[in-house]
């Protein structure tokens, strides 16, 4: 099908008609306004944003253990044919875990035993069981 003169102006014309009811009902509405904020409405906006990025900040620096005084890092040695129950014990003598008997079930349970990993590798006393065993293990 080939386009003569008389089609393109007629889809010409019906693309203007149509943007022109489209903008009608746009303007005529309302709908439009309010869209920009008052001058007080952005002041709202940037004082709850600079208060969530103070809690923001607050939270992180209660995770970073250099911020927090109670939060105990250790730097755990695994050499080979270390036992889980030798890495338990090592985790409770440096207060990363509370229960060294709980940990080695944990760790025998969930089949993470078979898994860990020879190196050396930084734990804090605020991981979870789970967090533990996946630095052991990768």
């Amino acid at each position: 099908m080939t386009m003569n003169k008389a089609r393109l102006q007629g889809l010409s014309a019906g693309i203007i008609f149509t943007t022109t009811i489209f903008a009608g009902f746009y303007y005529g509405t309302g709908l439009f306004e309010g869209t920009t904020p008052t001058a007080e409405e952005a002041k709202k906006t940037v004082q709850t944003k600079d208060a969530d990025k103070d809690l923001m900040e607050r939270e992180a620096s209660k995770k970073d253990p250099s911020k927090d005084p109670s939060i105990v890092t250790y730097t755990i040695k695994v050499k080979t044919n270390m036992t889980t129950t030798e890495i338990a014990d090592s985790l409770a003598k440096e207060k990363i875990i509370d229960d060294s008997a709980e940990f080695k079930a944990y760790m025998n349970d969930h089949d993470f035993s078979k898994k860990i990993q020879i190196g050396e590798f930084v734990v804090t006393n605020n991981m979870t069981y789970r967090q533990l065993a996946n630095t052991l293990t990768h």
